[in-house]
């Protein structure tokens, strides 16, 4: 279910994705039966940018109701499927036979769903980076990351650190 919001993450940050990132991404995370077409590619494009939506929603209340709104959108219908004897039964969000676009849409909706009910929901970020707004889903321990990548961070506190120089060594800084 988690690999869910990881493929929400990565269709935020890829809104244009080609055939053949898109089934790689979606092999990495064991989708069943991943292989993209150019067609499905085009297909996810509008729903990247709903699934946006919910990571720059500010209050966890909206998080919720915007992925509620993506998991009737996507038909999302849980069911237990084994792919065969002694296989361990797991969840599909959609039937196999509706073709992966529908598969991938009920996939990422229950995948944020189910981070936003597992209370992870704020969790669910954008870099705080001016011009950055990459997606991310925050997996470190105490829940605080506000920037994408250590980059994004060393940039800000740089710049932060650079103005604060700036204001100490303005004239007339300091005097009372």
């Amino acid at each position: 279910t988690v690999a869910g919001a990881h493929v929400a993450v990565w269709l935020v940050n890829h809104p244009v994705p080609g055939a053949r990132d898109l089934t790689a991404t979606l092999r990495s995370h064991d989708v069943h039966e991943p292989a993209a077409t150019d067609a499905n590619a085009l297909a996810l494009r509008p729903w990247a940018i709903r699934l946006r939506e919910v990571f720059e929603a500010g209050t966890a209340g909206e998080k919720a109701a915007l992925a509620d709104a993506l998991l009737v959108a996507a038909d999302c219908r849980p069911r237990l499927v084994s792919h065969g004897a002694g296989q361990p039964f797991h969840l599909h969000y959609a039937p196999v036979r509706t073709g992966l676009a529908p598969r991938v849409r009920a996939l990422t909706a229950a995948g944020l769903a189910h981070v936003i009910d597992s209370g992870w929901g704020t969790r669910l970020r954008t870099c705080d980076r001016a011009g950055c707004g990459v997606a991310f889903l925050d997996t470190s321990r105490n829940g605080r990351r506000h920037f994408c990548s250590v980059r994004c961070a060393n940039q800000v506190n740089v710049a932060s650190h650079r103005r604060r120089q700036r204001q100490r060594a303005a004239p007339g800084a300091g005097r009372a």
